[in-house]
């Protein structure tokens, strides 16, 4: 009885704790789904006031339980406008509509962030969203054709190549135009090494209304970086865990095409024949390279020497088992290269306290022979809010890459041209030729063109660089008073780069770099430390206050300073001999076995700044926005009197969409806002040094004064530089007009800008007589104009559980042009490209510098095709001499004696006479483009049960310019310097106007039927010479000439459409990851680089720069470019 009572005691119990619990809580259920009728999945359903909530399912339904005293829940979803709903029942079913001003995307501005909607200056960002699916190896690379306003040209094809970021075509002429690099809010010297994988957003700032905020480093344009954080306001730690990576495959997209052994050595005789046709002449100048029969008898008695045939010579070398074609190319840059780009980040945190860190490493095995390229990325991203209003925060990032291979073109290397790796194996000899083993030449180089075999080359060019960087920074910020925040921040950068380089026997540096006892060609090392540190602080103060619901002001002003310190270490060692591992560097542990030493310590000159800024804001409702900046910087890369320099700006918008007379509009018009701009911004990118003796420890330059007078020690060691006191800042006006506009709910978007810059004050070298080389000076101002029109399109989107799919295009382009207004007391200035050596160029500079004249204009000759047999009247047997018809100009230098011969290239000299004297250079064209931009297409269709395919493709363009093509006039001509050089096929026997047969004979003597020949055997005569060229199809000149020179045939249409990048990924189904209960997502992908490029250029790409880095006035130059890949990559990316 007692268990029964107990029994029937607790059944009462759980009964009225039930009927109370009830009574404090019910449940709501239902379903949220969008205006097209689908249900959303993942939408969040809330009590308002507390943290009471759930998320849809996949059939967009949902229950909650709630307490008796709610009385409303907010429904919401990531792109949908929120609704908040009084409780009316225990069913709800809410529908939910797109609301555009949801997605309102912060931009960052300089010292601070603005919702991209109130951006009043010239601001265009890509975002996350933008770079993960798309497998990228640097920042620069998610740039490109993303923006209008903003070309990325990769110089080359190298692992390492210089990436050339240019914002609206920059600003100086000749110092740096490369954009100023914010990373995390602290500046740095290089985004080359910043992970993709760790970019949360890329901000560019383009006008001075938006730069002027950084003054003096702003002229040029802003990237702002900032990295990936974990931003969360959930009271519980969170844990999320990304793997990205893939690995791919590349070969060389795109070689020259060259004579092969028989072409080469039919050429190789006629410029022996031409030069000197006794048997002596060519004996020496022919057959003791090609013919086997000549070498074993040119030691036995002269009446003993004999020599075979031309004709038995060239079926010899057109037969594959005597004389095989060695493909140079194939085998220097053939081998497939293979790219492993592996990333994983660990990121969590709760309201009080985040973190991010990651790892990226990628390895790059490039096409190129002994060339290899790694890079380790670690970063470590923290915020703390210890208390209320409180905010700390650090970021540390350490870059290690090491690039392996003395490079790809001679501007990185010491010496000169004849290291250039493409340029080798593209004119080496195509067989082995005779004397190259015999010892009967003691100078090989002048025997085989001057240069060397091409493998050879790179075994004797050595270079292993180790780059090191460190990235370490932190924050504090406190908000007090309730509108005011102050913060702080410090910064510090340390870098140490160190090349160790070989320079082996067949190397310029190693046979033209002399020590007192050292044997020219013997082998030399150089190791070679680089330092340099920058401390940055920062601190600001801001005021943000809103009035009466309607105005919206911010002040902020503060302080900033950056110290900067660097030295470098050499050591040398010269006269090495013997057989030294130099593939592992082994050669470097024998660094103090050098015939001669020496070392070398420099220290970099002074390089501090002070600044100061401020800047106001203020909008009205969000339709009326006036924005004003100051900067102040103080740089010691100025004497005193001329350090500071100062920086305003202003900008004002108006948004008329939402004006009230626009309303009636708003189905349709979702945003229309007009901007217009003035402001100022600073270049203090001066070479350091030229205003203070430089420091190094070896040796020292002084100048004699005579009469008595101390001598002056002057600037820069062998190069004599001038100090300039009188120096001062560049300063760039710029001005802008821009809309930003919005259609049908944003689906339609997009910018026009126009603007207008001129800077003035130019830091020009100014080459200077007597004494000195050269001397900074402020010269004359240019001006950029340009437009630039951005457009984006949701053509297609559709969200549902069962089928959602998305098809988005976006494109952009600019056109820009860059004019000289003034260049003080001159009327132009010449530039060169210093590729080839003053005795083998008819030259001195191929760029011209003219007021009124836009920069990159090509200074040259111009041709008019190529003489014929019938332009001539007579032919002399005897001295095989040509005379010229009446009226028939005497144009080009013809060969060696400036007198032409059938075949010789025609020249349009306004004089008539001579292509050699200056007066008949014209401008050839312009190498900088007048259009550039590109277009996506972003494509996606899925369902949570089948999974969801992604397709995107990136098109970049230019078009407008001229390339200088100096690869091309190197490869189409045979000089006295440069004989046993091969050329490309565009000279074969079939293309090129020739007066020899196919077998070797020269046809004028078979076909002349008198000692001289005239009147109308004459005409007969030409008519054979001439027929004979046209059937075989000769289209060209003839490749022998004396000197190699500019002339329009360098001059090529530049303009291309280029497909860089084609993805096509699949996500795993959503309903498979969710039964994981771990993985959010998995995705894999496939991708083409470099699929296609659709241009008229005959060179191996379009885009290519690579002079430009040594002298900026000389744009646009192809000279013997690492040549570009295409490659195929495959990856996964896990999101846990």
């Amino acid at each position: 009885m007692k268990l029964n009572f107990s029994v029937f005691r607790t059944m009462m119990l759980a009964a009225l704790l039930f009927v109370g619990l009830a009574a404090e809580a019910r449940v709501i259920t239902g379903t949220v789904k969008d205006q097209t009728g689908e249900t959303i999945i993942s939408a969040s359903v809330v009590v308002k006031g507390t943290t009471i909530g759930t998320v849809t399912d996949f059939d967009g339904n949902y229950s909650l339980e709630v307490p008796d005293d709610a009385k409303v829940l907010i429904f919401s979803y990531v792109g949908m406008k929120s609704q908040e709903l009084n409780i009316t029942g225990n069913v709800m079913n809410v529908v939910l509509s797109e609301n555009s001003e949801v997605l309102e995307e912060v931009v960052v501005t300089g010292y601070g962030t603005t919702k991209k909607r109130d951006v009043v200056t010239s601001v265009a960002s890509v975002g996350a969203d933008q770079i993960k699916d798309i497998p990228v190896t640097s920042a620069a690379e998610a740039l490109q054709g993303k923006l209008s306003g903003v070309t990325v040209t990769t110089t080359e094809g190298s692992p390492d190549a210089d990436v050339k970021i240019r914002v609206r075509g920059g600003t100086s002429l000749t110092q740096s135009n490369d954009p100023l690099y914010i990373v995390d809010g602290m500046p740095v010297s290089s985004i080359a090494d910043i992970a993709p994988s760790d970019i949360q957003s890329m901000d560019v700032l383009k006008d001075a209304a938006a730069t002027a905020i950084y003054g003096a480093q702003g002229a040029n344009g802003v990237i702002i970086i900032t990295t990936k954080d974990s931003n969360t306001d959930d009271d519980k730690m969170q844990f999320h865990v990304d793997y990205s990576g893939f690995i791919g495959w590349k070969k060389i997209a795109k070689k020259y095409s060259v004579m092969d052994p028989e072409d080469f050595a039919l050429m190789q005789y006629e410029w022996a024949w031409q030069k000197d046709n006794s048997i002596s002449g060519l004996r020496s100048n022919f057959y003791a390279y090609f013919d086997k029969l000549y070498n074993d008898t040119k030691y036995k008695d002269p009446s003993e020497i004999e020599n075979t045939p031309i004709s038995t010579l060239l079926q010899e070398y057109a037969d594959p088992s005597q004389h095989p074609f060695i493909d140079w190319q194939d085998q220097t840059f053939g081998r497939t290269g293979f790219t492993s780009n592996q990333s994983v980040s660990l990121s969590g945190g709760n309201k009080l306290a985040t973190f991010a860190l990651s790892y990226n490493r990628i390895d790059d095995k490039a096409i190129m022979e002994q060339s290899n390229y790694v890079r380790n990325n670690i970063s470590a991203k923290a915020k703390f809010k210890p208390f209320k209003n409180f905010t700390v925060g650090f970021t540390t990032r350490f870059t290690n890459t090491q690039v392996l291979g003395s490079g790809s073109n001679a501007i990185k290397d010491n010496g000169t041209s004849t290291e250039s790796r493409l340029r080798n194996c593209v004119v080496y000899t195509p067989t082995q030729l005779l004397s190259k083993n015999d010892g009967s030449s003691e100078d090989e180089d002048e025997t085989f063109g001057s240069i060397y075999d091409p493998l050879t080359t790179i075994r004797d060019n050595y270079k292993m660089k180790v780059d090191n960087k460190w990235n370490i920074q932190g924050y504090v910020s406190y908000k007090f008073a309730k509108y005011f925040t102050i913060r702080s921040d410090l910064g510090y950068q340390s870098r140490h780069i160190s090349t160790d380089r070989y320079y082996g026997p067949t190397t310029y540096f190693a046979r033209n770099t002399g020590r007192p006892g050292i044997q020219a060609g013997t082998a030399q090392l150089q190791v070679t430390d680089e330092y340099s540190t920058t401390l940055t602080n920062h601190n600001t103060l801001e005021w943000k206050q809103t009035f009466n619901n309607d105005h919206n002001v911010s002040v902020l002003v503060g302080e900033e300073t950056v110290i900067r310190k660097g030295w470098t270490n050499n050591q040398y060692g010269f006269g090495y001999k013997g057989s030294y591992d130099v593939e592992n560097g082994e050669i470097f542990n024998y660094l103090g076995q050098a015939a001669y030493s020496e070392i070398t310590n420099y220290v970099d000159p002074r390089d501090n700044q002070l600044s100061f800024l401020a800047r106001a804001n203020y909008d009205y409702k969000g339709r009326y926005y006036l924005t004003a900046t100051f900067r102040a910087d103080c740089s010691t890369r100025f004497a005193k009197g001329n350090q500071w320099g100062y920086f305003p700006s202003a900008a004002v918008a108006w948004r008329l969409s939402d004006e009230e007379f626009a309303q009636d509009a708003a189905d349709w018009l979702s945003n229309m806002k007009f901007r217009l701009s003035y402001g100022m911004a600073g270049n203090n990118n001066v070479d350091l040094g030229y205003l203070h003796p430089d420091f190094l420890s070896q040796q020292m330059t002084y100048f004699d004064m005579g009469q008595g007078t101390s001598n002056i020690l002057v600037v820069g060691g062998s190069e004599k530089i001038a100090a300039n006191p009188n120096l001062k800042w560049e300063t760039t006006i710029t001005r802008d007009f821009g809309i930003d506009y919005g259609f049908f709910n944003e689906r339609l978007t997009g910018t026009i800008d126009l603007y207008w810059n001129t800077t003035k004050d130019l830091i020009i070298r100014q080459n200077m007589p007597a004494r000195y080389n050269y001397q900074y000076q402020n010269i004359g101002s240019t001006r950029n104009m340009g437009m630039e029109f951005s457009i984006k399109g949701v053509i297609l989107d559709k969200k549902s559980k069962s089928l959602s799919y998305n098809l988005s295009i976006d494109a952009n382009i600019s056109f820009n042009k860059t004019r000289v207004q003034d260049l003080g007391n001159m009327t132009s200035m010449l530039a060169q490209t210093s590729c080839f050596g003053s005795s083998e160029y008819l030259t001195t500079a191929e760029f011209l510098l003219e007021v009124g004249q836009p920069v990159g204009n090509v200074l040259g000759y111009e041709t008019d095709g190529y003489y014929t047999a019938n332009d001539f009247q007579s032919y002399l047997v005897s001295s095989h001499a040509w005379g010229l018809k009446d009226g028939v100009v005497n144009y080009g230098d013809g060969f060696l004696t400036n007198k032409p011969v059938p075949g010789s290239s025609m020249s349009t000299g306004e004089n008539g006479v001579c292509v050699t004297t200056e007066k008949d250079k014209v401008i050839l064209g312009n190498t900088v483009p007048t259009h550039s931009g590109g277009f996506n297409l972003n494509f996606n269709i899925g369902g949570d049960k089948w999974g969801k395919f992604d397709l995107a493709a990136n098109f970049t363009f230019a078009f407008g310019n001229k390339i200088l093509n100096l690869s091309k006039m190197e490869y189409t001509t045979v000089t006295e310097k440069t004989k046993m050089r091969n050329l490309i096929s565009a000279m074969s026997f079939e293309n090129r106007y020739s007066l020899f047969s196919a077998e070797g004979q020269y046809m004028p003597d078979v076909y002349a039927t008198s000692a001289l020949v005239f009147g109308d055997a004459y005409t007969t005569f030409a008519n054979q010479l001439d027929q004979m060229n046209i059937d075989k199809g000769a289209n060209t000149y003839s490749p022998i000439m004396s000197h190699y020179v500019v002339t329009d045939q360098c001059m090529e249409d530049g303009s291309f459409l280029r497909l860089n990048q084609l993805t096509l990924g699949y996500s795993l189904p959503k309903v498979w990851m969710e039964k994981t209960k771990v993985i959010n997502n998995i995705r894999v992908y496939v991708q083409g680089s470099n699929l296609f490029c659709a241009t008229k250029y005959s060179g191996l790409d379009p885009e290519v720069d690579t002079r430009s880095s040594k002298n900026p006035l000389t744009p646009g130059v192809d000279f013997s470019a690492y040549p570009k890949s295409r490659g195929i990559n495959v990856g996964l990316n896990i999101q846990f």
